[in-house]
């Protein structure tokens, strides 16, 4: 009985988090409401708090949730990224994934043209994702440090910074195919975009 109460649970959960993606999509975050979502889901606003403290808190576990959604995909192929071949892989899948699951495009075109971010709301919800999770850069700084990368890359280059450039080649490459050129092929585009990055990065004799 217990284990059916816990998955409830996580049930009226998921559903809040989906209720808000698409509330936030149509009404704006600062305009939706927890008796908006309530109402949505069927529940009272009273479970909605049950399960989030605040809207930055329903924030942080939408961003979570999605985030977790792209990792389960990832892991279908492997469970932790060890090579450079298994970290281009893992890219790609995010862009199929994008491309793919309806959800999953509609929340990074949320994320990327539709939400009202400020300065405040940004430290907050880093800070809630903070202690749910660990930081997705983190741990594609630690990939790229691992032993089996660094001795492929070339002595002068920083891990951090290539992450970076990783990073920010996949947020505009999201941006491009979500707004201005909806047509592309984002997971070609994204091999290519991997690719090119790597190569700078890697020792001549190095390939992926």
């Amino acid at each position: 009985m217990a284990r059916k109460t816990k998955e409830e649970a996580q049930a009226t959960r998921e559903s809040a988090v989906l209720a808000a993606l698409d509330l936030f999509s149509e009404k704006g975050y600062a305009r939706t409401t927890f008796c908006d979502i309530a109402k949505k889901i069927g529940m009272t606003r009273g479970a909605v708090y049950w399960h989030f403290d605040n809207k930055p808190a329903l924030l942080a576990a939408m961003v979570d949730y999605f985030f977790n959604l792209q990792e389960k995909r990832v892991q279908e192929h492997f469970f932790e990224i060890h090579s450079l071949e298994e970290l281009r892989e893992a890219f790609l899948e995010h862009a199929r994934a994008v491309t793919e699951d309806k959800r999953l495009k509609k929340f990074e075109f949320f994320m990327t043209f539709q939400m009202e971010w400020s300065e405040e709301l940004l430290t907050a919800t880093h800070k809630i994702l903070d202690k749910i999770r660990k930081d997705p850069f983190e741990k594609l700084v630690a990939v790229l440090r691992s032993p089996l990368v660094v001795r492929r890359l070339r002595s002068d280059i920083d891990p951090s910074c290539l992450a970076v450039t990783l990073a920010g080649l996949w947020v505009g490459l999201c941006k491009i195919y979500l707004g201005a050129c909806p047509k592309i092929d984002l997971v070609s585009a994204a091999a290519d975009g991997f690719d090119c990055v790597m190569k700078g990065a890697l020792k001549k004799e190095a390939t992926i």
